[in-house]
């Protein structure tokens, strides 16, 4: 059994040393040999409280219909104005996101956080990663229906293919305001049709020349799939390489379960993917509020990856780690002028206040669950002709 404080004996000097007299961290109760193999996942209980990596197999995706899913997502021939590409606001370098606070779509110049905006407004929320979007919904089980999985801040579509041409229909995405949201698919069709590598291409993956907006999805949903990242410290030390994580990093994940974190970050992604008021402040420089599922209630992210894909929230109200930690060290008030105390989540409300000692070994834990070891490839071109990424 892990006995941490007594094995790294520096450990209150170090806190003290840190101003955080004041916390001291339980006695790690628990090493990996108490960890058990559940179908895909690996899983620990702690305190009461399960917990899981992801699983160790990659998702079998077929190979034709991904790599082409790959160049239509780079593609801007599926935007209205053709410069922009689902990679725009998803970019490998960004952890599959953008690293904006509010993602630019149509009309915007420039890439990740060089993007600048152009006629259009930006988007009044950040694009969330697409790393291990796979697993929407999965549970600390590992059980998970791809067709019931949520997606987007609001969770307002169910399953990576319900999903895909939601920001195509967009009108500050990709759409724009030269093309009607019922016109831009039908549009998007006959390009991809009048382009010959694609029409062999999806011959090839398909079985059919035409191409279609079953097909065209599909393709999407199947790229999107193999972009994965499971094999972070946690995932190995979950499955059996105590030495994938420190100590500290061991004690970080008990204190984790301790401050009740997991009653919404839960499962191998640390999301329930539902939705939640927790009264953050508004993304800067809406035209009006932005009220979530029209209640000021968002989605809990998913805490994986966090290394790239900052700033953090919906609207990025947060451009680090320390921001978020302060925000959630006083949990007994909202910051949006719009949403009152009373009407915060009651598992918000319940948390703890913390301290710079928890803050510090919550962050280290969360260093954990980051895997660099994803697919960062880009296309050197697209069968349109048209430059990768967008403009």
């Amino acid at each position: 059994m892990n006995t941490l404080l007594p094995k790294s004996g520096c450990l209150a000097v170090l806190l003290i040393a840190m101003g955080c007299e004041q916390f001291s961290p339980a006695p790690v109760e628990f090493d990996n040999s108490d960890v058990i193999e559940l179908g895909d996942v690996h899983t620990l209980d702690i305190r009461g409280t399960v917990i899981s990596s992801l699983p160790k197999a990659a998702p079998l995706i077929d190979e034709e219909k991904s790599a082409l899913g790959k160049l239509l997502f780079w593609d801007p021939v599926l935007s209205g104005n053709q410069d922009v590409a689902c990679a725009t606001c998803h970019l490998p370098s960004n952890g599959y996101g953008d690293g904006l606070t509010r993602s630019i779509g149509v009309g915007g110049v420039g890439r990740g956080t060089q993007r600048v905006p152009g006629d259009f407004e930006p988007v009044p929320r950040n694009a969330q990663s697409l790393i291990n979007v796979f697993w929407n919904g999965i549970n600390e089980a590992g059980l998970f229906d791809p067709q019931q999985a949520p997606m987007f801040w609001d969770n307002r579509a169910v399953s990576l293919h319900e999903q895909a041409l939601d920001p195509l229909k967009s009108e500050l995405e990709m759409r724009g305001s030269s093309i009607s949201e019922e016109d831009i698919i039908p549009e998007i069709l006959s390009r991809l049709n009048n382009i010959e590598e694609y029409r062999t291409l999806f011959l090839s993956a398909y079985g059919r020349e035409e191409i279609t907006e079953t097909e065209l999805v599909d393709a999407l949903v199947a790229f999107q799939s193999t972009i994965i990242a499971n094999n972070s410290p946690f995932d190995r030390w979950m499955r059996g390489d105590s030495s994938a994580m420190s100590d500290r990093q061991v004690s970080g994940m008990q204190e984790f379960v301790i401050a009740g974190c997991t009653d919404c970050h839960s499962g191998p992604l640390f999301s329930d993917f539902e939705l939640h008021v927790l009264g953050t402040p508004e993304a800067a420089n809406l035209i009006e509020p932005d009220t979530g599922n029209g209640s000021f209630a968002f989605r809990t992210p998913m805490l994986r990856q966090l290394e790239f894909t900052g700033p953090y929230f919906h609207g990025g109200q947060f451009s680090n780690l320390d921001g978020v930690m302060d925000f959630y060290d006083e949990p007994q008030r909202s910051s949006n002028p719009n949403v009152s105390t009373s009407e915060l989540d009651e598992d918000f409300l319940a948390l703890p206040e913390t301290d710079d000692g928890l803050g510090g070994l919550l962050t280290d834990f969360l260093s954990a669950l980051n895997d660099p070891e994803f697919d960062r490839t880009v296309p050197q071109s697209v069968p349109s002709g048209l430059m990768p990424g967008g403009r």
